[in-house]
């Protein structure tokens, strides 16, 4: 087995798993109990898909897949950053 098969088969079950994974994420994001907990939970989704195109990137050799991965984690970060600045503001005005 060489190299590059074991790095083919290695990404193609991580992105198998990581599909899966994204099961238990969206259900707390359709059943959480509250906003914070749904943030959460879509952020998590955002970070698997970055696992997901990452992985796909390895398995089909297409390195423009890592810029869409920077920008996608660049605009996740600051979402995430408004959306808790949002939540601490509502928190405050109670």
């Amino acid at each position: 087995m060489s190299y590059t098969s074991f790095l083919d088969a290695a990404s193609e079950t991580a992105m198998w798993v990581m599909t899966l994974s994204l099961l238990f994420p969206l259900y707390r994001l359709f059943r959480g109990p509250g906003l914070p907990d749904r943030v959460i939970a879509l952020d998590q989704i955002a970070m698997i898909v970055i696992g997901i195109i990452l992985c796909d990137s390895i398995f089909s050799n297409d390195h423009l897949l890592l810029d869409v991965v920077l920008i996608v984690a660049f605009v996740l970060v600051f979402g995430a950053i408004i959306i808790a600045h949002y939540l601490h503001k509502k928190q405050l005005e109670k």
